[in-house]
């Protein structure tokens, strides 16, 4: 018994170190897997082979084990280990039904009388099973653990922008679409602004696809600190951003959208030669109220018409949607 015990204990602590160290050097590690299952059923048939196999509750591992195997690691790997297990105890079962003393040889030494027989079955149990069993719990918190985490990843993969984190195009028109409506019901303005950076291709050519990357992502932190958090950011393409500002009129979102592109021209990106790259940005806003029967996607491109106004005026400015009677192109 002493010899199985200790067997378990410095198995376990060995795969606990080894994960560990494959952690941080190989996550992906071939070896592992086998070696991690073959020892969970070797180390499930020697205590049971101590302390007794036959009861419900080792039924709950030789079910709930594999499940759980078949989840982290596929179903090949651990389909040969549970099918040498059951071969196992089914042959212990044979053999001590031929009369071999081969079941719980932990308790041979000490025959027990037909009325402590209860007592021997709930300890043979308890010894048995409670280390398995806190195995499989453990392995499906991770595993639930894990896939919370994964789900949270897609989640938030499918809704932003993988280098600025804020809204891609999906979510942006999903966030659009619900400010709209809750605009309509409560008769609030609501701002639409489409931001393009003056002269961004000009930036990648010069000094690389890296530097305009993090001048995007500078853009990005600008809007997010000089925004609300009620307002929405979204980048919706290369350089083009849009800004959706609920209950605010043409004076709060003059005085935001003004801040953001004072600010956008006062942070410039550090170059590895040393030198601060500036840059600006132009802006076309469009204000929807309550007379107003456009939806999100007329307000864009009346946005983008204003967008372009500006570029034409000099860029680094901004310029409102200014008569609603007329439509765009």
């Amino acid at each position: 018994m002493t010899q199985v015990m200790l067997f378990n204990q410095a198995g376990w602590l060995v795969l606990v170190v080894w994960g560990m160290l494959l952690r941080r050097t190989q996550r992906h590690s071939v070896l592992y897997p086998p070696f991690f299952m073959s020892f969970f059923s070797v180390a499930f048939l020697l205590l049971g082979w101590t302390f007794g196999l036959y009861s419900p509750m080792t039924g709950m591992v030789l079910v709930g084990a594999p499940l759980v195997g078949f989840i982290l690691f596929g179903f090949q790997r651990v389909a040969w280990n549970f099918a040498f297990t059951v071969l196992v105890v089914l042959l212990l079962a044979w053999l001590s039904v031929q009369g071999y003393s081969v079941h719980a040889i932990y308790f041979i030494k000490y025959p027990i009388s037909q009325e402590l027989l209860s007592y021997y079955w709930i300890g043979s149990t308890v010894a048995f099973m409670a280390p398995f069993i806190t195995v499989v719990i453990v392995l499906v918190a991770l595993l639930l653990g894990r896939w919370v985490r994964r789900e949270a990843q897609v989640r938030d993969q499918a809704l932003h922008d993988p280098l600025t984190g804020l809204a891609n195009r999906r979510e942006l028109f999903s966030r659009f679409g619900f400010e709209l409506a809750r605009a309509r019901r409560n008769g609030q303005p609501l701002s639409v602004c489409l931001l393009d950076l003056d002269h961004f291709k000009r930036i990648n050519d010069t000094h690389g696809h890296a530097v305009g990357d993090e001048v995007l992502v500078r853009v990005a932190e600008v809007l997010r600190g000089c925004l609300r958090e009620t307002d929405t950011v979204g980048r919706i393409g290369g350089e083009e951003f849009v800004l959706l500002l609920p209950e605010t009129d043409h004076a709060g979102a003059a005085r935001g959208i003004e801040r953001c592109r004072t600010t956008i021209e006062r942070s410039p990106v550090s170059l590895a030669c040393g030198e601060l790259l500036s840059f600006s940005a132009s802006f076309g806003v469009v204000l929807w109220q309550a007379d107003d029967e456009a939806d999100e996607h007329a307000l864009i491109a009346r946005a983008d018409e204003m967008l372009y106004r500006a570029k034409t005026a000099g860029r680094n400015r901004v310029e409102f949607w200014s008569d609603p009677a007329v439509a765009p192109c």
